[in-house]
């Protein structure tokens, strides 16, 4: 049974900037009754699954029905804090638990990311809610590109034709990936760290999926695969067409 996810229409919304180009949107307290959701993940918690992109965790599907007045929020509230149009969004969602210790991230999952643009025109724009209490597991972090981040771009045709060549070029060409594997957290040669958003039990965050971002995970030790004490987050993806 999916559960039912009313948003707090006393929540307050406010906007963060992120750098002199971007914001993102906070809203605190954003769920009626987020125990509802963790619930949820509690009694589905075997049906989690690893994820097949390059999310470092697993991740669980929920039902469209059980996001309409989450969606409802995003269309309406939303298209009023960034410039994309209420009627062209499509949305997906799911719940999602970082789980991979630093020894087993791919170099990818080491570096911070932007969004897939799924088709010419459109924009990505993702929102994350935090369901988990203690602070220290990590809120989310964005960067800024740096020049030497264009070299990256061949490591995947690299990668594709000998996963041994793809390595070594990495480890030729940024130091970062010959320091021992960790979350990235802070500035290094591909990005340099702009913002912080920390978390908060029942805080959600929108923002551009074009941003660089990533988890900021300084403590590792704390993930697990259990939803009342690991690393819960619903995420949310709105492929947009902008104004």
């Amino acid at each position: 049974m999916q559960p039912i996810i009313r948003v707090n229409s006393h929540a307050g919304i406010r906007r963060e900037a992120i750098s002199e180009d971007h914001h993102c949107v906070i809203v605190d307290d954003f769920l009626c009754d987020p125990n509802e959701l963790i619930d949820f993940a509690a009694d589905h918690a075997r049906e989690f699954s690893r994820a097949k992109s390059y999310y470092p965790g697993i991740f669980l599907g929920i039902n469209e029905d059980a996001m309409t007045d989450i969606y409802r929020f995003i269309r309406f509230r939303m298209t009023k804090q960034f410039p994309f149009l209420r009627s062209s969004l499509r949305l997906s969602s799911f719940l999602s638990m970082v789980t991979l210790l630093p020894n087993e991230l791919s170099a990818v999952q080491r570096i911070c990311h932007t969004d897939a643009e799924l088709d010419s025109g459109r924009v990505p724009y993702a929102a994350l809610l935090y369901l988990f209490d203690d602070e220290g597991l990590g809120g989310t972090s964005f960067f800024k590109y740096k020049k030497k981040y264009e070299l990256l771009k061949n490591v995947e045709a690299l990668g594709s034709e000998d996963p041994e060549k793809a390595r070594n070029y990495l480890l030729d060409n940024f130091p970062t990936f010959r320091k021992p594997a960790r979350y990235m957290t802070e500035s290094n040669e591909i990005a340099k760290l702009v913002c912080t958003i920390p978390p908060r039990f029942n805080r959600l965050i929108f923002y551009s999926g074009r941003i660089p971002h990533n988890a900021a995970i300084s403590a590792p030790d704390l993930l697990s695969n259990d939803v009342r004490t690991g690393r819960l987050t619903l995420n949310i993806f709105a492929d947009v067409l902008p104004k």
